[in-house]
């Protein structure tokens, strides 16, 4: 009987830790979480640029849709993006090109070819610099989804240190319905893309 006391109490104090954290959690879930997904999110003062980026990935228009805007604003030349194929004889940078069209963007005013090399952010970042090289371009501003934006950032400050670029680039952060923030962990898909996202920016620290 002395055995099995002293056995419980041995876990006394860890379950109570333990259940003492849960109710934090509980108390603090809401800012918790919108501090995971808002450390995803970067937003750069924007200025006028030789080049609008718009980075492939989002079926919804919503990256387009940013970089049309900040282009009515004046705020950049043409619209220049990389794309892959996702279906047979169909890749995305002719669907993004139509996209920006049918939405006012000049065709002239469009800079597109097929992303070569690696499918990811790194391949169609090195795709996107050749491209901004033969503009001579001296500055760019970066569209991608919100959550997409630090470890776009990070990806476009290693890959033109990498080419050895002289060009410098700020980023404007697309609203995304897929992950709607600041409640992102409210839909599956939110919850799905943040997941990813953080798994991916450690591959990258990593990797690259």
């Amino acid at each position: 009987m002395e055995r099995n006391d002293k056995k419980i109490s041995k876990w006394i104090f860890p379950s109570a830790i333990f259940l003492l954290l849960c109710l934090i959690f509980f108390i603090f879930r809401v800012p918790l979480l919108e501090k995971i997904g808002s450390n995803l999110v970067l937003q750069d003062e924007i200025k006028p640029s030789d080049a609008i980026v718009v980075l492939s990935g989002s079926h919804s228009g919503n990256r387009i849709d940013e970089a049309i805007r900040v282009f009515n604003k004046g705020l950049g030349k043409v619209l220049v993006f990389s794309g892959y194929p996702y279906y047979p004889g169909m890749d995305s940078h002719f669907g993004m090109k139509q996209y920006a069209i049918k939405h006012g963007i000049p065709e002239e005013k469009i800079v597109m070819e097929k992303a070569t090399g690696e499918r990811s952010t790194w391949g169609e970042a090195l795709s996107n610099l050749k491209q901004l090289e033969k503009l001579k371009a001296k500055s760019f501003i970066l569209v991608t989804s919100s959550f997409h934006t630090r470890r776009s950032k990070w990806v476009y400050e290693r890959s033109i240190e990498k080419v050895g670029m002289d060009i410098s680039f700020s980023v404007q952060s697309a609203p995304d319905p897929v992950v709607p923030f600041p409640i992102w962990w409210s839909v599956r898909s939110g919850q799905k893309k943040v997941f990813d996202e953080y798994l991916k920016l450690a591959y990258y620290y990593i990797a690259y």
